[in-house]
């Protein structure tokens, strides 16, 4: 039996195998394009690879549609072939990767969970549980997950800085910012294509209000970004973040057009960018012209079929904005249905949320509030990262400031102030932002203070 860098056994290969298994992990990991070739080029010199067909049926999975968890049948048909010589670690995935097929994907973190409770340097079910667990909205679980592996981790074990940068995006998610920041950085000087690392500073910019450094830290990577895969759009957003927040528009659409949504898509995160980017700019004031019907050529297909229901408020938008609502009908019926997937409050929380987006296009703007208001500090159990969900956040000010309820308007992006500037080590900073909100409430003209306010605050 072969062991790879971090001592864990495969079955079904030789040392050779491995280290090419290794390499494509690497990478993977590294967000690069064409990763599929390779597992499937070392499956055809080792037949019998467990983990390849594995990690085959992940990365099939990692489509992020129910549609896509079909083609996992044939990989489960090969690995219940081979499960007489797996060994105890390869039957648990064989056995998480079953969950997945059936969209049991909650039943597969918590198989992740126990090969991490007995092989923590098992960096493919470290991926896995990690990447599911922040879209499951589970943060603090995230969190746990590696922390509590990390004292088997250290700088001189194969692969640390896959693990560090996950740590920090961790962090990041659950608002250790300062510990956040040294596993990031970290990660990026012990591999500068780590993409995810990469990934995580420019969320601990985005949550500090370090508008500067986060574009530097993303235009510096500019030629190394153009070599990564599909994931590379939301690092673009990422920049477009920043670029709004200095009101360089111009910049803004150039980056969308190029780089984050240049073409329709139904990949789950670029339907996320692009949606989540078009409403920033309207709500602005910007003219987006016909971009909204391209990210409905992108999603007419696949209405229902995202596994992950962040995706699918954005889809709502996308097909609110288009005037879609027999589409809109559909979703929500498909959000009904049972599912192994997700628990009925979740569904429950997307089809209310969805409401008051589909309220706010129609220029129903007291149903909105009443919709979203309640609900918007349990919008971590849908997914995404909180700079992701502020989106949602925007839709609630926006139906406040058209109700005219000026001081629920000033009470919200005061909220929003206090999570996106260190209050704690920039006081003076905190406190001339909510100064500037207050001075909207007093002014003589509210809908120019907001309006001067969209770009500072939002």
């Amino acid at each position: 039996m072969s062991q790879d860098s971090r001592g864990l056994n495969y079955s079904g290969c030789d040392q050779q195998g491995v280290a090419l298994f290794e390499e494509a992990f690497a990478w993977i990991l590294d967000y690069q394009p064409n990763a599929m070739p390779k597992i499937d080029a070392i499956l055809e010199r080792y037949p019998d690879f467990v983990m390849a067909w594995v990690f085959k049926g992940y990365s099939i999975a990692s489509e992020g549609r129910h549609s896509a968890f079909s083609g996992i049948l044939p990989i489960l048909g090969e690995l219940k072939r081979l499960s007489r010589v797996a060994n105890e670690r390869e039957l648990l995935h064989i056995t998480a990767l079953s969950h997945y097929q059936k969209g049991q994907v909650k039943e597969a973190v918590d198989v992740w969970s126990d090969i991490l409770n007995q092989w923590p340097l098992d960096l493919v079910a470290f991926r896995q549980s990690t990447g599911n667990l922040f879209w499951f909205g589970e943060g603090q679980r995230l969190v746990d997950t590696a922390a509590k592996i990390s004292p088997a981790w250290t700088e001189q074990t194969s692969g640390y800085g896959y693990f560090a940068g996950a740590f920090g995006f961790a962090l990041e998610e659950v608002g250790q910012y300062d510990l956040a920041e040294k596993y990031a950085r970290k990660a990026v000087d012990l591999n500068p294509s780590d993409l995810w690392a990469i990934h995580a500073m420019a969320h601990v910019f985005e949550m500090n209000a370090r508008t500067d450094e986060g574009i530097e830290w993303i235009t510096s990577r500019a030629e190394q970004l153009h070599q990564h895969n599909a994931f590379v759009g939301h690092v673009w957003w990422h920049l477009a973040l920043f670029e709004l927040e200095l009101g360089r528009v111009e910049n803004v659409l150039s980056l969308f057009d190029e780089n984050i949504y240049p073409e329709a898509s139904n990949f789950y995160l670029s339907v996320q960018n692009g949606a989540s980017l078009l409403k920033r700019l309207e709500f602005i004031g910007v003219d987006v012209g016909d971009r909204w019907e391209r990210l409905y050529e992108g999603v007419k297909e696949d209405i229902g079929d995202y596994v992950y229901l962040f995706t699918e408020l954005h889809s709502a938008m996308i097909l609110a904005r288009n005037e879609k609502h027999d589409a809109i009908k559909q979703l929500n019926d498909s959000l009904k249905s049972e599912r192994p997937l997700r628990y009925s409050y979740e569904g429950n929380l997307a089809i209310q949320l969805i409401a008051g987006i589909e309220s706010y296009e129609k220029g129903e703007f007291k149903p909105a509030v009443t919709s979203i208001k309640p609900i918007r500090y349990r919008l971590s159990a849908l997914g995404g990262s909180h700079a992701q969900q502020d989106i949602i956040g925007q839709y609630l000010i926006h139906s406040e400031h058209l109700l005219k309820h000026h001081s629920a308007v000033a009470g919200l992006m005061k909220e929003r102030v206090s999570k996106r500037t260190r209050w704690d080590l920039s006081t003076a900073r905190f406190l001339d932002k909510n100064q500037e909100i207050d001075r909207m409430l007093t002014s003589d003209n509210k809908e120019e203070a907001f309006k001067a306010l969209l770009r500072k605050v939002i």
